[in-house]
């Protein structure tokens, strides 16, 4: 229950980040059966707060594991189903560590979970697909072969218009499944070829631009042009007082994105139920009411009336080199 809660906020928050959102392939898609999910990177943390919101079922993640160290921290991405996977300068002991996490994924595809992991390892910002990093990918198959699982492999597409301006366009697509049990050959599975294959499928289905944000018919949001005017002068300063002090948080690293969503999804509606209160202790509860429902409204039509930017810089790692924006 707690998952499907989350997951649902985490969709809803999106809508006023993502202006222009294409989902492809995934009307009618469901994961059957234990499975390996797996995408393109780009966008650090973002990429996995995106899927996790609009892939149906629930999802277990391998994130980077010097993430764990806190022990609160370790608690709470537990929860949250995350499981730490290490690279060897994360931890002396990354080998034995990854065992433990790599046994637990076993016991959830055992009982027909599904697994997230980025086959590159790591995101700069960059629209062209990275080298894979085998290890933890081959890992999950030859294990889920040596204990009969039937493990299906379902690989995603993510595009972004930027990732240092909001509001952004993006595109999601599902592309086709690929059976693990279908590259049994010799008492042993093919996980070279099934990653070739992975790789092919998606480097066909990406671009290395930026995402084009659709078309927009001015007359038929001419309606929201009052309204957003309103959101911007009512809300623009709370987003330029988060957005300055996370680009100096992150600067030299590619989080802004991530972290600026998190910031504003757990923020901004602390602030609405606060001037809620305000108001309704001054005015009553109506007023209250009213304006709880007014500012979210301003804000959406904010986001949805002004045009998406697309990012200029497509060869060059972004770690939150900022332009004037």
């Amino acid at each position: 229950m707690f998952y499907k809660v989350l997951r649902y906020s985490v969709r809803q928050g999106l809508r006023w980040y993502i202006s222009d959102l294409k989902i492809t392939n995934l009307q009618g898609h469901s994961l059957v059966g234990p499975s390996i999910i797996l995408s393109n990177h780009p966008n650090s943390l973002f990429d996995a707060l995106v899927l996790a919101a609009y892939v149906p079922g629930e999802i277990r993640y391998l994130v980077r594991g010097d993430l764990f160290r806190h022990p609160i921290v370790n608690i709470l991405l537990r929860a949250l189903y995350m499981l730490p996977v290490y690279k060897k300068n994360d931890d002396p002991e990354y080998a034995v560590k990854n065992d433990f996490t790599f046994d637990e994924c076993t016991r959830l595809l055992e009982q027909g979970k599904h697994i997230l992991i980025f086959p590159e390892g790591r995101s700069d910002n960059l629209w062209k697909l990275r080298p894979f990093m085998n290890g933890g990918i081959t890992t999950l198959i030859e294990r889920a072969y040596r204990a009969d699982i039937p493990l299906q492999i379902q690989p995603y597409v993510l595009n972004y218009s930027s990732f240092r301006f909001v509001p952004k366009a993006m595109t999601i697509k599902a592309l086709p499944v690929i059976d693990s049990t279908e590259y049994i050959e010799g008492n042993q599975v093919k996980t070279a070829t099934i990653i070739h294959d992975l790789r092919e499928n998606l480097l066909e289905n990406m671009t290395e631009f930026p995402l084009s944000p659709s078309t927009v018919n001015n007359t038929e949001n001419e309606w929201m042009r009052i309204p957003a005017k309103l959101g911007y002068y009512s809300h623009n300063w709370f987003y330029k007082l988060w957005r300055n002090y996370i680009r100096k948080k992150t600067a030299g690293t590619i989080f802004y994105d991530s972290i600026l969503f998190v910031a504003l999804f757990l923020s901004y509606p602390l602030l609405v139920l606060f001037l809620s209160w305000i108001i309704g202790l001054i005015l009553g509860f109506w007023a209250g009411l009213f304006v709880f429902v007014l500012l979210p409204t301003l804000a959406y039509c904010m986001v949805f009336y002004q045009p998406v930017k697309v990012e200029t810089e497509v060869n060059r790692p972004k770690e939150n080199t900022f332009e004037k924006v």
